[in-house]
């Protein structure tokens, strides 16, 4: 088995001897800005604390009224530093005390925190972020571990330098920051921690996948670029010549895509091959609908598909290989989103034709991939490590902190920002309104006890607080930035899939989306990263479950690790959980800029 390769710098621990009561402390200092007239900037002090503690614990402490999505991002940033570290976060109480004299607000901090939280469980104790690497840290972490764009640049660099420190801030900061400024650009945790000598994986970490996952890939590309040119063929001469032509050589073009893909990805060649079937089943749909079919009908007929497979689908045994959960799981989430995409099409009021044929073409693209992954779902069955109906019960306990505390900061944020800056809530409608839909979901499948789909649900959501993105819409990511970007997640997976697998969880979705992602990257940079997103919340989810199981049959507990030398150790073993994730943040008035990814890529993922 493939081990993940670390190559550590010999930089040792200014101290690594945990005090008295066994706590570990870390100092940082948060940048700052007061109003928007503030051109100078302040520091403000935080310190940070791991201790053992049964069952864990956290608290944020601060002069003044801490906000809620500082606190949720807080939770967040711990989570997931310790999951990076490979400590349980029920197994220590982290405490952070920020040095302010007033209220504190927004996530500006989470880089700062995020790197405090994994120094301290690695074994660093009375240790100063500033004064000892000379850094000081801004930066909303994304849900993914990325380095989110915040405000108040000017004045942070101006705190930072003026106390001859070095402002490390987010990729997309560095055209915001002035003349002279002494920073460093980041892409996300991993990278702010390698600018203090932490090391980097040597290579990634790749998972494979096994010939029936991929053979069943291609069997279902092929049925879908089959189906997709039936319905071009059913479309000709029925809608205007120069619409027919202009969409028949763009689906075309998607179906030699999705051919050429079969060697590198049989997981992109079906995506491809959906996407063109989706578009082909459109025009077919709009040839009905211009010829007198009424949307009713036509959904009626849907609907039925719909239920037939739902009766499948939960006829299913729920016990099986981690990779057969994994089919069954995505096929839950594809059902549902074709039951909303129908339930949306009967609400809206009439429209155009072609509004009408493009929902309808997808829902019954969609509703054939969800014949798809059941037929993954039953090649897969018995290979890999198998899960029985207490181990999911286990896994999904578990994850179900991470993934409801994600849900939440992911809605906290967007809510924070539309009062912090008077924004159009419409604007963020889509998104916090698939967050709730599908926590939702998930709550309501656990209260039923069928863990395969309340895991497929959270794990969604999961995902969706990943497209929190860090530029605002009119600032697409330059191409070097998305690289950059790219390499970050690729380093965050793989520190991810180390873990799982060495405890023998090997996610199939983890390793098909980042091949997906390859095929894209040259022609859609910008969806390999969603790709690359959609890796890291199945890497996310299949680390949480390693240790969940792990978890169960622990051995007693051994002494706690010091140094960066021991975190190399447990990386080198495979023993490192997840990337941080999502953290915290602090500033009187705060410039984050995010948004919902469209959700128009969803017909461009099977």
């Amino acid at each position: 088995m493939l081990v993940l390769a670390i190559v550590l710098t010999s930089l040792a621990a200014p101290s690594t001897a945990a005090s008295g009561d066994n706590a570990r402390t870390i100092y940082y200092l948060l940048p700052a800005v007061e109003g928007e007239s503030d051109s100078r900037g302040r520091l403000i002090e935080a310190t940070l604390s791991v201790k053992p503690s049964p069952g864990g614990g956290f608290k944020v402490v601060a002069g003044g009224e801490v906000d809620p999505t500082t606190e949720l991002s807080m939770k967040m940033a711990a989570l997931n530093a310790l999951l990076l570290a490979g400590v349980s976060w029920r197994s220590v109480e982290v405490s952070i005390s920020i040095r302010s004299q007033g209220p504190v607000a927004g996530p500006s901090g989470s880089l700062a925190t995020a790197v405090a939280v994994v120094m301290a469980a690695a074994g660093y104790d009375d240790v100063s972020v500033h004064g000892n690497y000379g850094y000081v840290i801004t930066g909303a972490i994304t849900p993914g571990g990325l380095a989110a764009k915040v405000g108040g640049i000017p004045a942070k660099c101006a705190a930072a330098n003026r106390e001859g420190y070095v402002l490390a801030l987010p990729l997309s900061n560095k055209a915001d920051a002035p003349p002279g400024c002494s920073y460093a650009a980041v892409a996300g945790v991993l990278d702010a921690l390698s600018l203090m000598g932490w090391p980097r994986p040597a290579f990634s970490y790749r998972g494979g996948l096994p010939e029936a996952f991929n053979e069943s890939m291609l069997g279902i590309a092929e049925d879908m670029r089959s189906n997709a040119l039936n319905a071009l063929e059913d479309a000709r001469g029925r809608i205007p010549r120069d619409d027919y032509s202009r969409e028949s050589e763009a689906i075309k073009g998607l179906i030699e895509k999705s051919v050429e893909a079969e060697r590198s990805s049989p997981y992109a060649a079906a995506s491809l091959a959906f996407t063109a079937l989706t578009r082909a089943y459109t025009l077919s749909y709009l040839a009905s609908l211009q010829e007198g079919l009424k949307p009713g009908e036509a959904l009626a007929e849907l609907e039925s598909e719909l239920e037939s497979l739902r009766a499948e689908l939960d006829g299913m045994e729920k016990e099986g290989s981690m990779l057969y959960i994994e089919m069954l799981a995505v096929a839950y989430t594809r059902l549902a989103d074709a039951e909303a995409s129908i339930e949306s099409l009967k609400t809206s009021p009439p429209g155009e034709p072609s509004s009408a044929a493009a929902q309808l073409g997808y829902i019954k693209a969609r509703l054939e991939s969800v014949e798809g992954w059941l037929k993954t779902a039953g090649a897969v069955k018995d290979i890999g490590r198998e899960l029985r109906s207490e181990d999911l019960r286990i896994i999904y306990s578990v994850f179900r902190e991470y993934g409801y505390t994600s849900a939440d900061y992911g809605r906290s944020l967007v809510e924070y920002m539309i009062n912090a800056y008077n924004l159009p809530e419409g604007r963020f409608a889509p998104y916090l309104a698939a967050i709730s839909k599908l926590v939702s979901e998930a709550r309501m499948y656990e209260e039923r006890g069928n863990y395969v789909a309340a895991i497929g649900f959270l794990r969604d959501a999961v995902s969706m607080t990943l497209q929190v993105v860090s530029a605002a819409p009119e600032e697409a990511p330059q191409p070097e930035d998305l690289e950059l970007y790219r390499r970050e997640m690729e380093a965050i997976i793989s520190v991810l899939l180390a873990r799982a697998s060495s405890l023998g969880f090997q996610s199939g979705l983890t390793e098909a989306y980042i091949q997906y992602a390859e095929v894209l990257a040259g022609d859609d940079p910008q969806l390999a990263i969603a790709m690359m997103e959609e890796a890291t919340a199945s890497a996310i989810l299949w680390s949480i479950a390693a240790e969940a199981m792990e978890s169960q049959l622990e051995a007693p507990a051994q002494p706690a690790p010091t140094g960066q030398d021991t975190l190399a150790q447990r990386i080198e073993t495979g023993a490192v959980v997840v990337s941080a994730l999502a953290a915290a943040g602090l500033l009187f008035t705060l410039g984050v800029y995010i948004t919902a990814r469209s959700f128009a890529r969803s017909y461009r993922i099977w």
